[in-house]
């Protein structure tokens, strides 16, 4: 006897598609990837933290997952924040429009080192960051960059350990929690000279964009 219940490969195939396509409809536009942060405002975001802890022979900020952890903050401890992150972002894109007449993702580095720098000094239009001083922007724009980087990668940042596999150190033990893989060997610490400014640290980095030191 037939089960009738049974659903064949190609019954249960057109059953997912109108069942995702009636998802899309609904909520009037594919799910993002992201919590908390629109794809625009995460990619200023990565371009940004990237000039902060840049890339060379080590993977740099947005490599390393510091967008991640950061929206995973803004969806959840620091949900109280995200206007704020989202305004100082559309800051950062409308000073660069304004400069360079167009987005700060598609600005040189040099340009975007150099947007950064008066973000930290709160130079630039006030017109273009509304109600954000822009300087309390860079600091907590700095200031995550580096506890993403630097973190637990259990927070979305520090992926596959990259900050502590460059410096040389194992993972810490957290109590009462196993890591979420097998830690793995120490490797010798490497020195990493600075874009700019000295040598950075998780706590008190340089001014503008700093380096993994």
């Amino acid at each position: 006897m037939d089960d009738p219940y049974a659903v064949g490969r190609r019954g249960f195939l057109k059953t997912g598609t109108v069942a995702v396509a009636a998802s899309v409809a609904a909520c009037g536009k594919p799910t993002s990837r992201w919590r908390a942060l629109e794809e625009p405002e995460a990619a200023t975001l990565g371009a940004a933290c990237d000039r902060i802890v840049p890339p060379d022979e080590d993977p740099g900020a947005s490599q390393a997952g510091v967008v991640t952890f950061v929206d995973r903050q803004l969806a959840t401890r620091e949900r109280g924040r995200l206007g704020f992150w989202r305004a100082g972002l559309r800051g950062l894109d409308a000073a660069a429009r304004r400069r360079h007449g167009k987005p700060f993702v598609d600005l040189g580095e040099d340009a975007q080192v150099a947007l950064l720098r008066e973000t930290e000094t709160g130079g630039g239009e006030k017109a273009d960051w509304g109600d954000v001083d822009p300087r309390e922007f860079f600091d907590e724009l700095r200031s995550h960059a580096m506890m993403g980087f630097y973190g637990d990668p259990r927070h979305g940042g520090n992926k596959d350990r990259v900050a502590w596999k460059m410096l040389g150190v194992p993972d810490p033990p957290v109590r009462g929690r196993l890591h979420e893989t097998p830690p793995p060997p120490a490797l010798a610490p490497r020195a990493k000279p600075a874009t700019f400014g000295s040598p950075a640290a998780p706590a008190g980095a340089p001014a503008g964009s700093s380096r993994k030191g």
